[in-house]
């Protein structure tokens, strides 16, 4: 009688277990989307920094890491990693688009008029697409550079 007593004692306490730790993981669910929005936001400072850091000849290079729009380039990059060591990958489409009062030269359709300083002035973006369980998310930073 003792051995059957203390089965369903254990059976009872493993049933109380599994329930708390479900209702933990579901308290913790929140804090790990945190986290994953924490880490994209953390990724895109590092593509903005990168977009006001690169000189303004690589940039408007025809081997730029931003090509000019209709071109996109796409690459696919791990944005971070979650406790456990549990990667979030995700991919960084990158394109660049003139201003139109830039010269035809530079993409636009200024002229001596309406561009007396000859400023070349580019909109440089950055869109990183990542997927959270059965959602995709996408996140984008714009950054504009002239010289």
């Amino acid at each position: 009688m003792l051995l059957i007593e203390a089965g369903i004692s254990l059976s009872i306490l493993t049933f109380v277990g599994l329930m708390m730790l479900k209702l933990s993981l579901n308290i913790l669910q929140p804090r790990q989307w945190g986290l994953q929005q924490t880490l994209t936001d953390a990724y895109l400072t590092y593509e903005r920094a990168y977009a006001e850091r690169i000189p303004f000849e690589n940039l408007t290079a025809n081997n730029s890491p931003w090509p000019q729009f209709p071109s996109t380039s796409a690459t696919a990059v791990e944005i971070g990693r979650l406790p456990g060591n549990r990667p979030i990958y995700g991919t960084v489409t990158r394109t660049r688009v003139p201003d139109t009062g830039n010269y035809p030269i530079d993409g636009g359709t200024g002229n001596l008029a309406t561009n007396p300083a000859a400023m070349k002035v580019w909109k440089v973006q950055s869109v990183v697409t990542y997927k959270i369980g059965n959602r995709n998310y996408a996140k984008s930073r714009t950054v504009l550079r002239a010289q």
